[in-house]
This record gives structure tokens, C-alpha cells and sequence, in this order.
């Protein structure tokens, strides 16, 4: 037993001085709410489970984590999932939150990835932060197969991004999962951009930095006549997504009134583009009545979602806050 907790020790404060290492170029400012969802079912060879704590330990050393910009929860599941995370996670010590990791034990049971889903979103209803932050809600499933117990995955994969806490389900399979793991991958992501597949778990840990970009980059989920307040340092951008009126087959116009605090920014909008850009940007801008601009989209009913991007032009520091009100025509 001292032999082992020396181990983990040494694993951890290894994980902690490459994290150290980690931050510059490759680390990730984003605003996110993140559940990892992690496979460690009997189909996963022990030495394999310990490849991808270390590309977990990895993944999480990317993130801005104990401040109130990346919140990290675990969940750890074969036949019964595990929560490993309590309310408010992004306040943890960097290194409580690197010793969970650590300590996950590999359950060896059967799959029961419909299980741990629910639990992510029961999870993120109760902790995750409001929307009027607008963080995106992300939750990354990292499996070697497909669910063969408990709730079917697929309808819980659904439920979960159709709740009100709108979530983004990334699913990284790993290894040859078959055509049933791959069909049941995209029915949970629900968006071929949001499926990654990996030849093992040696190579998962190759590929962490890829992994925690893609996801810093996934859209915020937004609502109508809600003022959201947030900031960003650099020349960086933020993404914003909302629902369209396609089930009321409506077109509408949909009006950014977006108001700069400190800094400079500029916002871009699509309807087919999950990152807008200038070069696809369908927004025209207006100057507000009082204060800052108002970007007008026509967002025709046939549109399944409604992007926007805020970009800050400062170099140092853009705060700014903003309101979308949706006109039906």
C-alpha cells in the first residue's frame, strides 16, 4: 500500500510539473463547463486505462482550471458510473483536481454509457453555471466499444443535448470499436464534427492538445432577450449558438446588441458555420440608440442553428456584455 501511494504521488507531481511545462502556446483561456466521461469497462486492458488517465491528467493540464473559467467534472463508469467532482469544481485546487484523476480505479465491468450520460446531465443541471455566463457546456465520452447495459445510450445522449442545459457531447472512440460503436458514437455526438476516432490509447495521449483545442472552441449556447456578460484576453474569440425558428417555420432577423466595456471587439454571424469568420459573416452592423452596435442576421426557417463569434481586437484585455432579440417575419 506505501508503495503504491508513493506511486500515485510521484504520477501526480509528475503531471504537475509537465502542466507547468504545458501552459504557453498550448493552453486553453476558454470559458467551458467540462464532463469528462471515462470507459473503464472490463474491454479495457489495465495498462490501457493508465495510458489515458495520463492523457486526462494531460487534457485537464491545458486548462485554465481554479479560476472561474474551466470547471472539470469526471465521471468514471463501466456498469454503474461514478462521479468523481462536487458543485463549484472549477474552485478546486489544480492539485485535488490532478489526484482524482490519479486515483480513478478501472472498474472492469460492462458498458453502461447510456447510465453515465444521465448522470452528466443530472450533474450539469444542478452545477454547471447559468447561461446568462454563456459557457459552453461540453461533455467528452472517451470509449473502446459500444454500451451493452443499462439505458439505451443514444436517447440519454439526446436528452442531454436537448435539456436546458443544451449541452455539446464530443465522443472519442478508441481502437477498433466496429460499425456498431461507430453508429452509436455519431447517434451521441449527434454531429459528425463532434466524433474523433483514435487507433489506442497511446495515441490518445498524443493527440490531448488537439482534443482540449477542438473543445475550447465548441459554442456557448444562448438565448433570446438574455443579457450575457463575459471577456476574453488577447486577440482570441469566443462562440455563441442559438435554435433558430425552423419548428415554428418563421424566418426572422436576429439582432446582437453588443456593448464594449473595455477593449474592442467585433462579432460575426452564419447560419451554416459553427466558427464565423469575416469571410462567412451574414451579419449587417448598425450603431445602438445609447451605446454599441447592433449586428442584424436574416435567418431563413430552413436553418437548423443560428452562429455568432466575438472577437477581441485588444491586445490585452475585452470585456463586453450582449442581448440577441429575435424578430419574426
Amino acid at each position: 500500500m506505501r508503495t503504491m501511494m508513493v506511486s500515485i504521488n510521484l504520477f501526480v507531481v509528475y503531471f504537475l510539473t509537465f502542466s507547468t511545462y504545458v501552459h504557453g502556446q498550448n493552453k486553453c483561456e476558454a470559458f467551458i463547463d467540462l464532463a469528462l466521461i471515462i470507459d473503464s469497462s472490463g474491454s479495457v486492458p489495465p495498462n490501457d486505462f493508465e495510458q489515458g488517465k495520463k492523457a486526462l491528467l494531460d487534457l485537464v493540464s491545458r486548462l485554465n482550471v481554479a479560476t472561474e473559467k474551466a470547471g472539470v467534472a469526471i465521471i468514471n463508469f463501466a456498469s454503474t458510473p461514478t462521479l468523481s467532482a462536487q458543485t463549484n469544481v472549477y474552485e478546486f485546487e489544480r492539485g485535488n483536481l490532478f489526484q482524482q484523476i490519479a486515483d480513478l480505479p478501472r472498474i472492469g465491468t460492462n458498458t453502461a454509457t447510456g447510465d453515465a450520460l444521465a448522470l452528466a446531465d443530472a450533474y450539469c443541471q444542478s452545477s454547471c453555471r447559468d447561461i446568462s455566463k454563456g459557457v459552453p457546456r461540453v461533455f467528452a465520452v472517451f470509449t473502446d466499444g459500444h454500451s451493452n447495459e443499462g439505458r439505451p445510450a443514444i436517447p440519454a445522449a439526446q436528452a442531454l443535448r436537448s435539456s436546458p442545459i443544451e449541452g455539446t457531447i464530443f465522443a472519442v472512440g478508441i481502437g477498433n470499436i466496429g460499425p456498431v460503436g461507430d453508429a452509436e458514437l455519431l447517434g451521441i455526438a449527434g454531429d459528425k464534427d463532434y466524433v474523433m476516432n483514435i487507433n489506442s490509447y497511446l495515441d490518445l495521449a498524443r493527440v490531448t492538445n488537439a482534443i482540449t483545442m477542438k473543445m475550447c472552441d465548441f459554442p456557448a449556447f444562448v438565448g433570446p432577450d438574455i443579457k450575457v456578460q463575459s471577456e476574453m484576453t488577447g486577440n482570441s474569440t469566443r462562440y455563441f449558438k442559438m435554435h433558430t425558428l425552423k419548428k415554428a417555420k418563421k424566418n426572422a432577423f436576429f439582432e446582437i446588441q453588443l456593448n464594449d466595456r473595455a477593449g474592442k471587439t467585433v462579432v460575426y454571424t452564419s447560419t451554416t458555420n459553427k466558427k464565423p469568420s469575416g469571410a462567412t459573416s451574414k451579419s449587417m452592423t448598425s450603431r445602438a440608440a445609447g451605446s454599441g452596435n447592433i449586428y442584424t442576421t436574416y435567418v431563413p426557417a430552413t436553418a437548423e442553428n443560428f452562429y455568432f463569434s466575438v472577437k477581441g481586437v485588444s491586445a490585452t484585455l475585452n470585456q463586453f456584455d450582449f442581448t440577441v432579440r429575435v424578430r419574426p417575419v
